[in-house]
């Protein structure tokens, strides 16, 4: 009895301290997930904030653990780091009126000028029908891409809610808002690696990278030997082309 008691005593003075190597141990998740989420982020969010957030939802996770679960921490980790990023983003009025609105105006500017060209317009196409220069078409693309990233991960949130959180997401599961994550049948698949071949060859690169090969940004960057920022540009430019082929297919 009172070598159960011993033991129950160490375990109780060595829980805390496994805790801790398991953040310390673990920080490494916190860059990865914000990594994934820096090429979808306009410049006015803080990567500084959500590395903060990252570490918040390390340490919940450190505490919410049971070893007896059929999973790896790691994988419970970034669950858990995830969803106190988005969290914190989901909880900030990121978009003025003033922007939804332009991003109303885009979408229907991006589809006549498509049917119009018949192939997917260029940046300066689209921002000489805004009556805008490039620049600024290249600023609200971000923010319209970044609205739809917080909309699809909101509707993420709540499929895995359903499902309850820990049920074996894998790391690749952080390919974020994956085009092909609202396609389901064969065709429709088919029909966006089709379109995939028709984005311009540095958007297509840059997606194929991305989404298909797991680079970072920074990898992408040095591979291509182009700025990080110039990365993130041929990622909105041609995720937007994807997003814009989608809801075709979604229509029909």
């Amino acid at each position: 009895m009172l070598k159960k008691n011993k033991e129950k005593s160490n375990y109780k003075n060595n829980e805390i301290p496994d805790r801790e190597r398991l953040v310390i141990e673990n920080l490494s998740l916190v860059k990865y997930v914000v990594n994934k989420f820096t090429i979808y982020l306009p410049s006015f969010v803080e990567k500084e904030d959500l590395v903060e957030y990252g570490v918040i939802g390390l340490l919940e996770a450190s505490e919410r653990f049971d070893p007896c679960m059929d999973t790896k921490f790691g994988t419970f980790a970034v669950s858990r780091i995830r969803g106190a990023i988005l969290d914190y983003l989901r909880a900030q009025d990121w978009l003025p009126r003033s922007v939804r609105d332009k991003v109303s105006l885009a979408r229907e500017v991006y589809a006549t000028l498509e049917q119009r060209l018949n192939r997917p317009p260029l940046p300066e196409e689209i921002a000489e029908e805004l009556k805008i220069d490039t620049a600024e078409w290249e600023k609200l693309l971000t923010e319209i891409n970044f609205g739809m990233f917080l909309s699809l991960e909101e509707i993420n949130a709540k499929s895995e809610d359903s499902n309850k959180e820990g049920g074996g997401k894998q790391f690749a599961d952080l390919k974020m808002c994956d085009p092909l994550s609202n396609l389901e049948t064969e065709e429709e698949k088919e029909l966006l690696v089709e379109a995939i071949k028709e984005l311009p060859k540095r958007e297509k690169l840059v997606i194929t990278l991305y989404y298909y090969e797991g680079l970072m940004l920074k990898e992408i960057s040095q591979l291509l030997d182009i700025s990080e920022s110039r990365v993130s540009q041929l990622h909105h430019q041609g995720l937007y082309m994807l997003r814009s082929k989608i809801n075709k297919i979604a229509l029909k």
